[in-house]
């Protein structure tokens, strides 16, 4: 699924605000005024879309429009610590809802190479997000090496760690007899980790404080559930 941008989720990745982002668009000959010009909405670079209150707004295609911007601000990724150093994998994941529950996405990103993987649903919650997240970065990592999980979300790391195992044990109940929620995703979680050879860790992360990696998947969870929401 292609993923949507604001002028100011496309800003911060090249290092420019909203007003300077339009006033290149408008040179570019995607932009006339408030609206995206008919040959943009053609090319599919931009789109109309309504929010919640009914206000309009126009969205960019977030790769071809970063592409004819200059693409994203470079910057290098910080190197890795020691505790890191010590994993052969290394991802951060995220998940995130709109509304919650609403236009839901998730997102990883392997730390060693960069490679990034994301999704969106059209309805969901930031939980399911963050677990999708994982399960796909899971899938990505293989069952070889040892690997190392970071993300920002205890839910998901006690489940992984601790709550699931002990719903396995009892049945895939809770302690007090109730089915847990996002059942079948967290099934497909346990699965994952059982069949991996390496260890598996996991660490948490403060969300939105500047680590490097948590903003990159926070940023591409959040493209994916605003996609979603305007499909």
């Amino acid at each position: 699924m292609a993923a949507w941008s604001t002028q100011t989720q496309l800003g911060k990745q090249i290092g420019l605000d909203a007003r300077q982002v339009g006033a290149r668009l408008s040179e570019l000959g995607l932009k006339s005024g408030s609206a995206a010009t008919e040959a943009a909405v053609t090319k599919g670079l931009a789109r109309l879309t309504t929010m919640r209150d009914g206000t309009e707004f126009y969205v960019w295609s977030t790769a071809e429009v970063l592409t004819l911007l200059g693409g994203p601000r470079e910057t290098a990724p910080p190197a890795a610590t020691a505790a890191e150093s010590a994993f052969d994998l290394v991802y951060a994941t995220d998940g995130s809802a709109i509304r919650n529950p609403g236009p839901t996405g998730w997102a990883w990103v392997n730390q060693r190479t960069g490679e990034t993987g994301a999704g969106g649903l059209s309805h969901g919650t930031n939980n399911i997000g963050e677990l999708l997240a994982l399960q796909y970065a899971l899938e990505h990592a293989g069952p070889e090496g040892d690997l190392l999980v970071r993300a920002d979300s205890q839910y998901v790391i006690n489940i992984a760690t601790t709550w699931g195992r002990g719903w396995q044990r009892r049945g895939w109940k809770k302690a007090d007899g109730k089915v847990p929620e996002n059942l079948e995703i967290v099934k497909a979680i346990l699965a994952l980790l059982d069949a991996r050879t390496g260890r598996t860790e996991f660490q948490w992360v403060k969300g939105h404080a500047g680590d490097h990696f948590n903003e990159i998947v926070d940023q591409l969870a959040n493209a994916q559930a605003r996609a979603a929401g305007a499909a």
